[in-house]
């Protein structure tokens, strides 16, 4: 329900007639279909599917729903993939579906949000159990996820329309009010997303061979399981082929937008995998 309020507001905010004058105020067909994608998604969280596909995928269909959240990367990179094919990489309806603003960064803050709300009463559960420096830990990892949703969207500035500070304007690849673009940073962003994508696909093969640790239980936390590795994987694969190739004549930088979208769902689905993982301890 959540998720679906905030896709609602976030596409209806863009036609209030303040943000005409704003040169970032668009109102398209992408539009169109996320309002429509928001309000469905609020009636399903409203309803009785959601909690039915949680009880299928916790306990008798725990291991189709780990193949199909195992497969649901791929569809989403072919789907992309398949739309820059059909439309065109330099026509207007591809370029505002991965511009700064769209509907794929929108939905790649809206995860990072979510994924924030859930790792916070995970941190809480740590503290609980008297594990204070996992607890801690993860409390830097859920504001980690928040400050990240908030850069997507440069901290709302997009959506109300409000002047960056001089030092951003002087400072900032883009004049906008985000850290990761600042001349200082962005130069490293791919190589980032690479370390970030190899432990992602990889690491729990190093965490299976750690059966014996006391600090094993802890160590899945920040580690994505199998199942969840894949939403990873693409993000390893792109940045190496945008950061050290032409792309092969293929991919360009749009490109991104989509793997972050990826990227930020495996995120969603660590800490809710995470979020029922410590259900189950309770």
């Amino acid at each position: 329900m959540v998720l679906g309020v905030v896709v609602v507001v976030a596409q209806t905010v863009k036609i209030l007639p303040l943000l005409e004058q704003y040169p970032g105020w668009t109102w398209t067909w992408g539009n169109i279909t996320a309002l429509i994608i928001g309000i469905i998604i609020f009636l399903l969280g409203k309803g009785k599917a959601i909690g039915k596909v949680v009880r299928y995928s916790c306990f008798s269909g725990r291991e189709k729903m780990k193949r199909l959240i195992f497969s649901l990367p791929f569809s989403i990179m072919l789907l992309i993939l398949s739309m820059k094919v059909i439309l065109g990489h330099d026509s207007r309806e591809y370029i505002m579906m991965n511009t700064e603003g769209g509907l794929i960064e929108y939905g790649t803050s809206i995860a990072y949000l979510l994924a924030f709300g859930f790792s916070v009463p995970i941190a809480n559960y740590f503290l609980r159990q008297k594990q204070k420096m996992w607890g801690i830990l993860y409390y830097l990892f859920a504001f980690g996820l928040l400050f990240i949703g908030l850069e997507e969207i440069s901290w709302g500035q997009r959506l109300f329309g409000w002047q960056s500070p001089d030092f951003f304007l002087d400072y900032n690849s883009q004049e906008e009010t985000t850290i990761h673009n600042l001349e200082w940073f962005r130069h490293y962003l791919h190589n980032a997303y690479i370390v970030i994508g190899f432990i992602g696909s990889f690491g729990w093969l190093i965490v299976r061979q750690m059966t014996h640790k006391p600090y094993l239980k802890f160590i899945k936390y920040f580690i994505p399981s199998w199942f969840v590795s894949s939403f990873f994987l693409p993000c390893l694969i792109i940045f190496i082929i945008l950061e050290y190739t032409n792309g092969f004549g293929f991919f360009i930088l749009k490109d991104q937008e989509g793997v972050e979208l990826v990227l930020s769902l495996g995120f969603l689905f660590l800490v809710v995998t995470n979020y029922f993982r410590q259900c189950f301890e309770i």
